[in-house]
């Protein structure tokens, strides 16, 4: 019912401005048959994609019983936006380490299971569009790498390197240098990398076309892409629902 209610709020604020607004929904993903009914509901809503976070309670993204959600999210082309809620640890007291090292870490956590766990090898299709620039993994696949080929027990649900299902990843840009944003584009390509501000919280980005302007190098046309294509793209519009 939660869901319900935020999703046709939404709904209802995207007929306010549909040229400008587009709608992410919610799902309840405690209960699979009801977060795919949810799920099917926002597609008839006119919803280009759901938001999740990194986690449900105790269990992971990768959990058996999601199966037939992903499977269904891959049948309905739908782009999934992962957002953690931190990663609590006593450690993270300090510094705003709930947030600076937590809500990355959250996210890396769960990128590790969808990898390792066979989610993204079973559904090669499936869109996961990730905050905070893809957290650690984009910038230390190799350690996952180099764990499937040490240990048998880190390849028993994959055929591939886990770099390979990585790439089928879509970070956002909000990495605040600019060096590791071309990292990031060199990494995935500018096909993968979208637009992020963290808006409208301390933590954002508030400048966020200018910072990819200012990587080195970057075609208009990888810009373009960056700044309002590919999520076209993922979310299934063309720039005339813009206009």
């Amino acid at each position: 019912e939660s869901a319900e209610i935020i999703n046709n709020n939404i709904a209802n604020t995207v007929k306010t401005n549909p040229k400008r607004l587009t709608g992410l929904g919610t799902v309840p993903l405690q209960n699979t048959d009801l977060a795919i009914k949810e799920l099917e509901r926002c597609f008839k809503l006119g919803f280009k994609g759901i938001q999740i976070g990194a986690r449900v309670g105790n269990e992971e993204l990768s959990a058996p019983r999601l199966e037939p959600f992903w499977k269904r999210c891959e049948e309905l082309d739908i782009l999934i936006f992962i957002h953690p809620s931190s990663f609590y640890s006593d450690r993270f007291g300090e510094h705003y380490m709930l947030n600076v090292i937590g809500n990355p870490l959250d996210t890396t956590v769960a990128v590790h299971y969808l990898i390792f766990d066979g989610v993204m090898a079973r559904y090669p299709k499936i869109k996961f569009y990730l905050s905070h620039g893809g957290a650690f993994p984009a910038s230390y696949a190799a350690r996952m790498d180099h764990a499937y080929g040490a240990r048998p027990d880190c390849r028993e649900n994959i055929s591939m390197p886990p770099s390979y299902y990585l790439e089928k990843f879509y970070p956002d840009s909000l990495v605040f240098t600019i060096e590791q944003l071309q990292y990031l584009i060199n990494t995935f390509g500018p096909d993968h990398v979208l637009i992020g501000t963290d808006y409208p919280f301390d933590m954002g980005e508030y400048d966020p076309v200018e910072h990819v302007y200012q990587v080195p190098g970057l075609s208009s046309a990888n810009r373009d892409l960056i700044c309002g294509g590919n999520a076209l793209r993922l979310m299934n519009m063309t720039e005339e629902d813009c206009k």
